[in-house]
């Protein structure tokens, strides 16, 4: 397999913008992603001016960004909605004219199912950003949502997390059940089991095919509970170095 990006996700304001900026640039296949939703993400909260200000530093810093999506904005993005706080992040761009957030994971599994769901909506906003690479996560109860969306015929990659955002490796991955849409893999992954959870990702994956890998919970410092750079780095450091000797 190819690994294409090693995400680190929930960064958040008491990590220092260098940082994540430093690590970035010693690292190009690294992705920084944010949590998004309103009840710590709305404007003016410190974790929205943090990220707000890591974006406009990034303009002129080639570092991988992200957004996660998650609750109301949520639910709303899958009712063809961008909420206002969203949508004047991801038009941010950088000097070459490229959006400065790369990927947008929409997190259909989080929390209450009992949403709306409309599929030619949501590949609407897909189709107004055609730079940004939008990822679903997939599951049995996101089946049908996942597949009304591929009917439409807009580009989106699919994120596999068998524990249900629980942090929990399973002892075997899946291999992709899509064939026209590229899958990624969380779920438990650490700077300490990252190798061993690639050579089981690997196995069920093509020799040619190309994915990436999602971190969070275990990148925290386990005193503080809050996103450790230096974990980051040691998960990012393996990782990378994994995918060097299995090109």
């Amino acid at each position: 397999m190819i690994l294409e990006k090693i995400t680190c996700s929930d960064m958040r304001e008491y990590n220092t913008i260098d940082d994540i900026i430093n690590l970035g640039k010693q690292y190009p296949m690294a992705e920084f992603a944010i949590q998004a939703h309103p009840t710590k993400f709305s404007a003016h909260m410190p974790r929205y001016v943090w990220f707000d200000t890591l974006l406009h530093a990034s303009r002129v810093n080639n570092i991988n960004l992200a957004m996660h999506v998650n609750s109301e904005w949520r639910t709303e993005i899958c009712n063809g909605i961008i909420p206002y706080e969203i949508k004047r992040m991801i038009d941010l761009k950088r000097d070459n004219g490229k959006h400065v957030i790369g990927r947008i994971q929409i997190n259909i599994n989080g929390g209450s199912n009992k949403y709306r769901f409309y599929a030619q909506k949501v590949a609407d906003i897909i189709r107004a950003y055609p730079d940004i690479e939008f990822i679903f996560q997939y599951a049995p109860a996101q089946r049908e949502r996942i597949h009304a969306l591929s009917k439409t015929g807009v580009p989106f990659s699919l994120l596999f997390d068998a524990s249900g955002g629980r942090g929990i490796s399973p002892k075997s991955w899946r291999a992709p059940v899509m064939d026209k849409h590229k899958m990624g893999y969380s779920g438990g992954l650490s700077p300490e089991n990252i190798a061993n959870n690639l050579d089981k990702i690997n196995y069920v994956l093509p020799a040619d095919y190309t994915t990436w890998i999602d971190a969070e919970g275990k990148l925290k410092n386990p005193e503080t509970n809050q996103f450790d750079i230096e974990r980051a780095a040691q998960y990012i450091n393996t990782a990378y170095y994994w995918g060097l000797r299995h090109r």
